[in-house]
């Protein structure tokens, strides 16, 4: 095996950035829709993922983020043009995919078993709740409340309501 050059390891701790950066790139737009957070997660990717050669023949490859920079600082929009077209290329081809994958799956609903793990497990002694008639596996609740918290929270809930005193 041979040793790792300074090189490769440049490149293993920027792509360890780049994946944290997209990552970040979804949990900051995963709110807004599933269209928003594919349009900008797949746009952040290829702008910190898409590789570009500076030496042919050596085959040095840069970050293609890097050499828009640093080419157009050089020589303009000029230098940039291939490079700018090979990322406009990727984005396109990747955004085709992803409506693809959207319309595809954009009605599923997940089935009984994929939803069973999700579902709480339901207990024999619900039934003295004092009239809680809710089933314990339609709640949608993670809060995981005994059957003494409910039932306090029930009485809080919807009995008179709580006057502050001034």
């Amino acid at each position: 095996m041979e040793n790792i050059t300074e090189y490769q390891y440049a490149w293993a701790l920027y792509l360890a950035g780049a994946l944290g950066c997209s990552l970040a790139a979804w949990l900051l737009f995963r709110r807004l829709g599933r269209a928003v957070t594919h349009f900008m997660v797949i746009t952040v990717m290829v702008l910190l993922f898409t590789p570009y050669a500076i030496d042919q023949e050596k085959m040095t490859m840069a970050p293609g983020v890097y050499t828009l920079v640093f080419g157009f600082f050089e020589g303009g929009f000029i230098a940039i043009k291939p490079l700018l077209k090979v990322m406009l290329g990727i984005w396109a081809i990747a955004q085709v995919l992803s409506l693809v994958y959207q319309i595809l799956t954009r009605n599923r609903r997940p089935t009984q078993e994929e939803y069973r793990p999700f579902q709480q497990n339901t207990y024999p002694d619900d039934e003295d709740d004092y009239g809680y008639n809710q089933p314990r596996n339609d709640r949608n609740s993670g809060r995981g409340l005994s059957r003494d918290e409910r039932i306090a929270r029930d009485e809080l809930l919807h009995g008179e309501p709580i006057r502050a005193i001034r």
